[in-house]
């Protein structure tokens, strides 16, 4: 269960990565041209659920990746603190 400051912490995370994390990639125009091949063959409301699931997906690995390098970081401090206590 989401309590409020939960949902603003995911929100400021998840702007944090709009921010950061570039949209317009090599990598990304690779997927763009492969989803408009596979938009020929396939009806379009398959292929809107299959980009939302790719995206939700990505966004979630990505605010993943974000709050464990946080945690690695705040450690980090934590241990060079100990050393100077």
């Amino acid at each position: 269960m989401n309590t409020k400051s939960e949902k603003v912490h995911n929100y400021t995370v998840m702007a944090r990565l709009d921010d950061a994390i570039p949209l317009q990639t090599d990598e990304w125009q690779t997927v763009e041209r492969l989803l408009n091949q596979v938009s020929e063959f396939v009806p379009l409301s398959m292929l809107n659920n299959l980009t939302e699931a790719v995206i939700t997906y990505a966004d979630d690995q990505a605010r993943r990746g974000y709050l464990l390098g946080q945690d690695d970081f705040i450690q980090e401090l934590q241990t060079k603190m100990a050393r100077i206590a």
